[in-house]
């Protein structure tokens, strides 16, 4: 997951995970760093942010200036499969989590999950890249069956 293969340029040289989060996560990271603190997480690949449930919605409103498109475990069902796709493992919502996104005609790099704490006085956003895997319609009748029943 972590390494420098096959990452853009970047003045010359290979983009690291944390310098691309850090060039396309920047405007959310800007508006949010007024709020919080950021950090880069290794073990999942992520730009970190920790905060306590008073900043909550602070949080929240500055996120929706910039990511206007959010599901959570029940909607997540109905989004669109490209969504899913470019969410990869952190399209799988538990209860109260969040995806928020840009719209997809934006193409984004970038998309935010928001995991509140077991204990409800804390709450962490990551800022990860999407997946950049080419996405193909899956089709037949198995795939329209499923979806009948999601």
């Amino acid at each position: 997951m972590g390494g420098t293969s096959f990452l853009p340029l970047f003045f010359g040289s290979i983009m690291t995970k944390q310098e691309q989060l850090q060039t396309y996560g920047k405007v959310v990271i800007d508006a949010l760093s007024p709020i919080v603190k950021w950090q880069y997480n290794d073990f999942h690949g992520v730009m970190l942010a920790e905060f306590s449930m008073d900043k909550q919605e602070q949080v929240r409103l500055a996120l929706q200036q910039v990511l206007p498109l959010s599901w959570d475990a029940k909607s997540i069902k109905k989004a669109p499969n490209e969504i899913k796709h470019k969410a990869h493992f952190f399209a799988k919502l538990s209860k109260n989590q969040m995806l928020l996104s840009d719209h997809l005609g934006n193409q984004p790099k970038i998309m935010v999950a928001w995991w509140p704490w077991g204990h409800g006085a804390t709450v962490s956003i990551r800022l990860f890249l999407t997946s950049t895997a080419a996405y193909q319609e899956k089709s037949g009748l198995f795939h329209r069956l499923t979806g009948i029943f999601s």
